[in-house]
């Protein structure tokens, strides 16, 4: 009888240690895999060129060249600085888990504020000039209204409230992206909107927030072609944006009326920024 249980007790200690190899194997051979990507990743990213931005962002839109108001910022801040730049969507989280990031010169950098700030520096760029000083101070807070208020209330809409609805019409995803995407997003967002504060409004009020941030942007904005005046500055990058999401990835939405209907001037100033900053839009977008 002993001998039966020492010769059990052994098959299964041979069937757990074979378990255990295969599941080291499968780990080390992961983290093999993964330290391969990330080598040969380096590798492409590195070889855009010096002084060549690479932007990591998210695929396009099928209506708007980007879901990520702030990816739309840096990119159309790039673009009015004649700053050379090239785009990967393979790897849209950056160092601290954000979207967008860059790559420059070997160096990788996150926060689309920071990199603003940089390539401002690095380039030798200001977008403020014909600008005095009371000036960039009122568009610095004008952009805060946007990129920290508005933002909040266009998430929470469009992926809480509106269950993903509107934006998986300017989206395109596999059927299982399709399938898992919304209730994922639903989830996620709910939370962190909670956390925000925001979360704790009813879409009604949150609405009404975002309705009083597009009616002070109209208010800012008035009759001038762009918020920096005659010619768009660092903080029209930011607002843009933001209204972006509004003027064509909230398609047949009231949220996207506040744009095209009761505040007319911030549609046609999404316009205007287009026409200028992106001539090759349509070619962007995602065709299907």
């Amino acid at each position: 009888m002993e001998a039966v249980v020492r010769t059990m007790t052994d098959g299964w200690r041979g069937r757990a240690s074979a378990v255990v190899s295969a599941v080291v194997v499968l780990y080390v051979g992961r983290k093999i895999m993964k330290a391969r990507k990330k080598t040969k990743q380096r590798k492409a990213w590195d070889s855009v060129g010096h002084n060549v931005v690479l932007l990591h962002q998210f695929r396009r839109g099928k209506f708007c060249p980007n879901l990520s108001p702030f990816a739309l910022k840096v990119e159309t801040f790039l673009r009015l600085a004649n700053v050379k730049y090239e785009v990967d969507t393979e790897s849209p989280f950056g160092p601290k888990g954000k979207c967008p990031w860059i790559t420059l010169n070997g160096e990788d950098l996150g926060d689309s504020e920071f990199i603003l700030e940089r390539l401002a520096s690095e380039f030798d760029v200001d977008l403020d000039s014909h600008l005095d000083p009371q000036k960039v101070a009122t568009l610095e807070a004008v952009r805060v209204l946007a990129d920290e208020h508005l933002f909040w209330c266009v998430i929470t809409w469009r992926y809480w409230i509106d269950g993903c609805e509107s934006f998986m019409k300017s989206q395109s995803f596999s059927p299982i992206m399709s399938l898992f995407f919304p209730p994922f997003m639903k989830r996620g967002i709910r939370s962190r909107a909670r956390e925000h504060g925001i979360g704790k409004h009813t879409p009604e009020e949150i609405y009404r927030i975002c309705k009083k941030a597009c009616s002070t942007l109209s208010g800012v904005l008035g009759e001038s072609p762009f918020f920096g005046g005659e010619r768009p500055s660092s903080a029209d990058c930011g607002i843009f944006g933001q209204l972006a999401q509004l003027r064509w990835n909230a398609p047949g939405s009231k949220y996207e009326a506040l744009v095209t209907e009761m505040y007319p001037n911030l549609s046609a100033f999404c316009d205007r920024m287009k026409t200028r900053i992106y001539p090759d839009w349509n070619e962007l977008l995602k065709s299907n």
